[in-house]
Formats: structure tokens, sequence, C-alpha cells
């Protein structure tokens, strides 16, 4: 290679990259014995080699600045391959139905639920157990350990079946499939899409027992990103962030617990409210059974049959009035204390994800202080035995003695090695972390907005139909005259019945 080709790459590898020119003409002056300096001596892979060799370790220098103050770093890793899901909009998961299953002759112990799911727009629809969704969380979480994977509902100690039980099993189930939506690495995941895509019970079961093969992701080359890369790092910034947030949702927690209590109390006052209510159509309708003995009693002329209409409407009043309140029971269950319990478990799921961040920076901090110690100690008694580097770097060390940050980032390089593992691990949780959190935040003030719209606009609809239904009685007690003749008499209303 010709000398101009020579200096050009050292432009491009030392001028263009940033490196100080000068401090690079000293290294390479030492490295032979009579100089360096005179490219013609250097052949091309051994210039390379060296130009390779002090871009390391300026670039072991520089790392361990930032690592003071902060660090950042990308790393490569696999890309992540899209799916049908992934790839389109407006996708939207519902449970619409449940069906008990009892195989058993004598208990419950063979007996299970199976959920029907509809993806829309795909018309998808397919049947799955509850073991099933344990089964996609755990293959989930298995594979994107930085990546937040909502909660499913708790598994009970006994088996319950009522409809009741069912029905709010079923939504928590559902919000957790929509929830997994927002996430653009879990809408990917082959696994989730044949959850929701793989009608033949059969190829399903494949489908899982082929999964127990997946081991779970702990090197960092193996995480799953859009791009092929991914950002680890950590800094003041995002510690406070992630401190600031653990607050946050431990005062979450407890709020949360507040208002699902209130709730329930609310649920009671209705439940106690509409019962009151329905006690008082009865009582209208004994007061017009009283009337109407009355009326059997006397001649036509006598009869006070307006009278009569109008305790009618008083119970027909009271019974649709009752029937109002007792919705509400349904509004508060399903739109206040149901939508907290499932957000206050999600909060709790959040709070364990950021266990692994605390184990990684924990392992990683401890292992440091270590080794920094015993780095210490070889540096101060100038043990040149013990930094197990070579001669030449080595003695590249002692004449650079003084560089103490330089000396103590080059020694011992096996293990500061592994060092740099276990912070790069916890750098990947630490900022994983902070944009699960930023995107979990993010997404429920948008979901909040919607679920409370969609209960306001609800709200507006019952009024409406309550102002017909109040017109309609104004219109009955003041139409007496019409109601009382043949055949438009008003008919008396009775408590609906309890659902099962």
């Amino acid at each position: 290679m010709s000398l101009e080709e020579k200096q050009q790459f050292l432009v491009d590898e030392i001028i263009n990259k940033a490196y100080d020119s000068e401090d690079f003409t000293k290294y390479m002056d030492r490295k032979k014995e009579n100089g360096g300096q005179d490219l013609d001596i250097w052949q091309m892979d051994e210039l390379r080699q060296a130009v390779y060799d002090y871009q390391k370790m300026k670039n072991a220098i520089m790392q361990i600045v930032d690592d003071d103050v902060g660090f950042k770093k990308k790393i490569d890793c696999q890309k992540l391959n899209g799916t049908e899901i992934g790839n389109t909009n407006n996708v939207y998961i519902t449970i619409d139905y449940f069906d008990k299953k009892d195989t058993g002759f004598f208990s419950l112990s063979k007996s299970y639920v199976n959920y029907r799911i509809v993806t829309q727009p795909f018309q998808w629809a397919v049947t799955r157990r509850y073991s099933d969704f344990e089964w996609l969380r755990e293959i989930l979480t298995k594979q994107y350990p930085g990546v937040f994977v909502p909660p499913i509902a708790n598994k009970t100690p006994t088996r319950q079946f009522s409809d009741a039980y069912l029905v709010k099993r079923m939504k928590f189930l559902q919000k957790f499939l929509n929830h997994l939506l927002n996430s653009t690495i879990l809408k990917n995941d082959k696994y989730f899409c044949e959850f929701l895509r793989m009608q033949d019970e059969k190829e399903f079961k494949s489908l899982q027992t082929a999964s127990e093969k997946v081991q779970k992701t702990t090197k960092l080359d193996k995480v799953i990103s859009e791009t092929g890369t991914i950002e680890v790092a950590f800094n003041p910034q995002t510690d406070n962030y992630i401190k600031a947030a653990g607050n946050l949702m431990t005062s979450l927690n407890l709020d949360f617990d507040v208002i699902m209590k209130q709730s329930k109390k609310m649920l009671q006052d209705f439940e106690m409210v509409s019962a009151t209510m329905f006690q008082m159509g009865e009582s209208f309708e004994v007061l017009t059974n009283h009337i109407n003995q009355f009326n059997s009693s006397v001649q036509e002329p006598e009869k006070i049959l307006k009278f009569e209409a109008v305790t009618i409407t008083l119970n027909n009043m009271m019974m649709i009035w009752g029937r109002n309140f007792q919705n509400y029971v349904n509004y508060i269950q399903d739109n206040f204390r149901n939508f907290f319990k499932y957000h206050d478990k999600e909060i709790v799921q959040l709070k364990e994800h950021l266990l692994l961040r605390q184990q990684s920076q924990a392992e990683y901090l401890k292992y440091k202080e270590r080794l920094d110690l015993k780095k210490e100690k070889f540096y101060q008694l100038k043990e040149f035995n013990k930094w197990e580097v070579s001669k030449e770097i080595l003695d590249e060390l002692k004449l650079n003695i003084e560089n103490k940050k330089y000396c103590l980032s080059v020694m011992l390089p096996k293990e500061t090695s592994q060092q740099n593992d276990l912070r790069d691990t916890y750098a990947y949780y630490n900022l994983s972390a902070y944009n699960e959190i930023k995107r979990v935040f993010d997404q429920n003030i948008d979901i909040y907005a919607k679920h409370f719209i969609k209960f306001a606009d609800s709200q507006a609809n019952n009024l409406t139909k309550m102002h017909v239904t109040w017109a309609d009685i104004q219109g009955n007690l003041q139409g007496l005259d019409l109601i009382t003749q043949n055949d438009q008499k008003v008919q008396i209303m009775q408590q609906p019945k309890p659902k099962n």
C-alpha cells in the first residue's frame, strides 16, 4: 500500500474520528524500538492493528469517564419480525362469550371455562382457556425481559364458576389482550398473533409444546428490538425519574384502593336506594289494590278511577326510577370498581417489573465496588505482575502511570470485561424501565380519557331516556281522562327479578 493510502487511512481513523493526533504520534513512536513515526516501516496490517489498539485504549478511558456521570451505549441485537397484527392499525380484541365445560363426575376439578376471543378487523374467532392466557403471558415475559407485560386476572385458590365472576374475569382478560397492542414489540410477537388466530386446538397445543424450548432471554445480543440495536444507558435524569415514578406508583396503589372502597360504598348506596324505590312502588301497588277494592264495591258514578290511575302511574314511576338506580350499580361496577381494580393490578405488576432493574443495579454495583478496591490496591502498590496485561501494554501503562483512570481501566481486563457486561445489563434494564414507565403512563392517559368519555356518553343517553320516561309520566298524570278509558288503562309494574 502506498504512503498516500496509509496517510489517508490515518486521517480517516484518527483525525476524522476526533482522536488527539499528537497523542497518537507519541503512542506510535513507542511502538517501535527506534521510533515509529516513519510510515514506511509499517506494514498495512500492522498499522491497522496499532490504530485499533489505540482506539480501544482511548475508548476505554472515555468509557470510564462517562461511567462517573452516566453511561450510554448502543448494542447490536435481534431485529423484530413483523406480524399481521403489528402491521395493521385499529386492531381491537373482544371476549364476547364464555362457555363452562364440566368433564368431572363428582367435582369441579376437571371443569374449565372456554372464552371466545374475536379480533377485528380480521374477523378471527378462537376459544381459549385461562391456562392459555397464563401461557401467553409467560412466553412474552420470557422473550422480552425489558418490556412490561400487562397483568392477567389472578388465579383463584378455589374454582369459581358463577356467571358474575366469569363476566368480571372475561373483561379483565380482554383488557390484558388489548393492552398488549399498546406495545410495538408485544403486538408483533408471533405467539400473540397465533394465540388470536389459530383455530385448530391440536395445532395450538403443538405450538405451546414447541414454545417450551424457548429460553429466557438473558444476553443483550439476543434481545429483540424494532431496529436490531438497543440503546442502554443510566444517568441522573433516568434515576430521578424512576425514583419519582416509583413513589407515584406507591401513591397510586393507595389512591386506587380508596377509590375502590368508595366505589363499593356507592354500589351499596345505589342498591339500597333502588331497593327502597321498589318497595315504594310496591306500596303504591297496595294502595292501588285498596282503591280497586273500593271501586269494586260502589256504583259506576261513585268510582274513583282517576285516583286508581294516579297510583298506578306512581307505581310505574317508582319501578322505572328504581330500575334506573339499579342500572347505576352496573355502571359503577364496570366503570369505577373493576376499571380501577385492573389498573391497580397493572401498577403492582409494573413495580414488580422494576425489580429487574434493581437486581441488575445491585449486582453491578457490588461487583464494581469489589473490583475498584482490588484495582486501587494493585495501583497503589504498583504490583504490575498482578495487572494481567501483556508486556507491551504494561510498558505503555508504566509510561502513563500518572494517569490513574487510564491505568485502572486497562488492568485486569477479564474482570473489567465482566464488570462491563454487568454494567451493560443494568443500563439495559434501567433505560427499559424508564421507557416502559413513560409508555404505560402515556397510554393510560389515553385509556382513562376514552373510558370516561364513553362513560359520560352512556350517562347522557341514560338521561335522555329518563327525560322521555318523565315526560310520559307527566303526560299520564295530565291526561287522566284518557288513561281511564277502556283499553288505555295503565298497568301495575313489578320489581325486576334479580339476575343469577
